[in-house]
C-alpha cells in the first residue's frame, strides 16, 4: 500500500504540535540535499545512496534507509572488532561500556528524531536515516581509535 504523508500547515498550527511537522518536514529537505550533493560530488557511478534518493515510493525509501543503516550497522561492527583486540584490560573495559551506553544513546536518539512522525509512513525513513547517520558518525571515532591503538 502507498500512503502519503502531507501537511496541511493552515491545520498544523491549528495543533499544539505542528512545529514538529515542520522541523521534521525541514530536517527530511536536508537529508535530501544532502543525499543529492554527494550525488553531484560523484557523477560517474551511481551510488546506492543515489539510487535511495531517486526512489518516490514510501514504502521503497523506507526499504532503502533500512538496507543502508544495516550496512552501516555491519561495517560499525566490523570496526569495532577490529579495535578490541588492539586494547588492553580497563582500556578494552572502557571501550566496551561506552559501547553499550552508545548503542543505547544512539537508538533512543533516534527514536526522539522520527517521533515527529509518528504513525506516519515516513516515520521509518527518519529513523533509519537518523541511526545510519548517528552509526557512521560512531564507526569515523572508531577507527580513529583504531589508528591511534595501532602506534
Amino acid at each position: 500500500m502507498n500512503r502519503r504523508l502531507t501537511i496541511n500547515i493552515a491545520t498544523a498550527k491549528q495543533t499544539a504540535g505542528w512545529q514538529p511537522a515542520v522541523q521534521g518536514a525541514a530536517i527530511l529537505i536536508a537529508l535530501c540535499l544532502g543525499a543529492l550533493s554527494s550525488v553531484a560530488q560523484k557523477p560517474a557511478t551511481q551510488t546506492k545512496k543515489q539510487a535511495c534518493a531517486d526512489l518516490t515510493a514510501q514504502n521503497d525509501m523506507n526499504r532503502c534507509a533500512a538496507d543502508e543503516y544495516k550496512k552501516a550497522d555491519a561495517e560499525l561492527n566490523k570496526v569495532y572488532q577490529q579495535l578490541l583486540p588492539k586494547l588492553e584490560g580497563e582500556h578494552k573495559e572502557k571501550l566496551k561500556v561506552a559501547q553499550r551506553a552508545w548503542l543505547a544513546f544512539r537508538d533512543a536518539h533516534c527514536e526522539f528524531e522520527a517521533f515527529s512522525f509518528e504513525g506516519g509512513s515516513m516515520q521509518p525513513l527518519m529513523r533509519d536515516s537518523c541511526l545510519e547517520a548517528v552509526t557512521r558518525e560512531r564507526t569515523k571515532q572508531l577507527r580513529g581509535a583504531l589508528q591511534e591503538a595501532a602506534k
